[in-house]
């Protein structure tokens, strides 16, 4: 299963020609998920970026290029380099948007992934349109079903951010919404648990 997932990986960054960078930025991806994957951001940050730079340079399809935005732009949140993290995840979002579709799963893990960026910094104003577009998306897509307590976790986030700037109404109307999931939902946990971005790090 591992190795299969690993091929995903390199065929949408090789895509149907495989010329030396290509190739080159399915290994660094490669490696920059295994060094995430054991909590090294430093070294999934190189790698990633490495990557990104070869994909640029084999013109990768633009699936392949938009999945290594978005995986060093989610690396560099947790670095706290904040504005290079929303303008790749940004750019990342723009290109994904163009593949797979404004409603796609692949989209919408793009805009909640900027979502949670400007939610755990408190930037909550800028975190609503993100929200606003995931959480119909993914309702779409039949996460009320599949996974009923992520989506209960987001509600609660946007409903935390909606009151967080000054809408009352709308904010309570979500929390109601989380409620109603975990009470038809008793026992259950959320499949998909998203590591947070630090507000803060240290020097």
């Amino acid at each position: 299963m591992r190795v299969l997932f690993l091929l995903s990986f390199v065929m949408l960054l090789v895509g149907c020609v495989s010329p030396i960078n290509r190739l080159n930025a399915a290994k660094y991806h490669n490696w920059g998920l295994e060094a995430e994957l054991a909590g090294n951001y430093q070294l999934a940050e190189r790698n990633y970026e490495r990557a990104l730079i070869n994909a640029r340079l084999g013109h990768s399809p633009d699936a392949g290029m938009s999945m290594t935005m978005y995986n060093l732009g989610r690396v560099k949140g947790h670095l706290c380099k904040y504005n290079e993290s929303q303008q790749l995840l940004t750019e990342a979002l723009k290109l994904e948007e163009k593949v797979t579709g404004p409603d796609s799963g692949i989209t919408t893990m793009r805009l909640f992934e900027l979502a949670r960026l400007y939610f755990d910094r408190e930037q909550y104003e800028k975190s609503l349109p993100y929200f606003a577009r995931g959480i119909p998306a993914v309702k779409k897509l039949g996460i009320e079903t599949s996974d009923p307590i992520a989506l209960a976790d987001a509600l609660d986030q946007y409903s935390i951010a909606l009151e967080k700037t000054g809408k009352q109404q709308e904010s309570i109307e979500f929390r109601q919404e989380a409620n109603g999931l975990r009470a038809k939902n008793p026992g259950k946990s959320a499949q998909f648990k998203p590591v947070s971005f630090p507000k803060t790090c240290q020097k």
